[in-house]
């Protein structure tokens, strides 16, 4: 028998919250040479003041494609190029987090999203101490693929 946690999602009644729970993102690795973009966020709070790749939650019934292609627009002000998905990462156990990982190119960026403070490229060897854990564990699982 596999020692191997399943995560399930069990309605709940009206008015309740369950303790699980299930995200489902998409996720740009936007490259300039050797460097990575990151977006400094403001909002949501949880994320304030930290570096995070461009990503974001998919809304209901959005392809992962389309929802990356809307993300890079909102948040980094760029019409995304060369759409290219490169990983599925899926991990958790109450809270599961299913994440598309997008290869995307952009010739610049443009107006930010009212939620990131700003956008700037960082070497991958060199990513900033606020890099979210997370975020990093993405690019960690991607291994030679960035």
């Amino acid at each position: 028998m596999s020692s191997a946690k399943i995560a399930r999602l069990i309605p709940q009644a009206s008015g309740q919250q369950s303790e699980e729970m299930m995200h489902v993102s998409s996720f740009a690795i936007i490259k300039q040479g050797n460097k990575l973009l990151l977006a400094k966020r403001i909002r949501p709070e949880f994320t304030a003041n930290k570096w995070t790749l461009p990503s974001s939650l998919i809304n209901f019934g959005e392809h992962p494609e389309q929802a990356i292609k809307r993300i890079v627009k909102e948040q980094v002000g760029a019409e995304p190029k060369n759409v290219e998905l490169i990983d599925v990462q899926s991990y958790g156990d109450k809270h599961w987090d299913l994440c598309f990982v997008y290869e995307v190119s952009i010739d610049g960026t443009g107006k930010l999203s009212a939620d990131v403070e700003k956008v700037e490229y960082f070497e991958k060897g060199k990513l900033p101490p606020e890099f979210r854990a997370d975020h990093n564990e993405i690019l960690q699982n991607l291994g030679s693929k960035v």
